[in-house]
């Protein structure tokens, strides 16, 4: 799934983010509006909903996050 994870960041124009970076929203590495953008890369790739339990900002402070909160969402949805 990190494969996946990177494949987003390079598509929301972000490919300079990698798997070893901590803190993304805390330290202002992304904002919001990627945030969003990346939510809609995931539920295009998934093809699931986030719902708004999902989209927190802890959700997406690095890699790792990121893959447990697709793993929940998609859990979520069986």
């Amino acid at each position: 799934m990190l494969k996946e994870i990177e494949f987003f960041f390079t598509n929301i124009e972000k490919p300079e983010i990698n798997k070893e970076m901590k803190n993304l929203v805390t330290d202002n590495i992304i904002d919001s509006l990627d945030i969003m953008m990346l939510v809609n890369e995931i539920e295009k790739y998934y093809n699931i909903p986030l719902k708004s339990e999902f989209i927190l900002i802890e959700n997406f402070e690095s890699y790792e996050a990121i893959e447990r909160m697709i793993k929940k969402a998609i859990d979520h949805g069986k």
